[in-house]
């Protein structure tokens, strides 16, 4: 594997684990009934951007991959 693959690689490995801790995260906020919460909404919608974001770069570091 050459550096550009070694690092896309280890980029989509640590992408996949910021997803799994955001997603844990939205899930907590979920459970604990914190997403529809005023004092909790501005944090809810970052975490939602965030994961969408994590996501979107995942797809593009495995696109570059191929």
């Amino acid at each position: 594997m050459n550096e550009e693959g070694s690092v896309l690689k280890e980029a989509m490995d640590n992408l996949k684990e910021a997803a799994r801790l955001v997603r844990a995260t939205q899930n907590r906020l979920w459970s604990a009934g914190k997403s529809d919460h005023p004092d909790y909404r501005e944090l809810t919608y970052r975490v939602n951007s965030a994961l969408a974001m994590i996501e979107a770069a995942y797809v593009e570091a495995r696109r570059r991959s191929e």
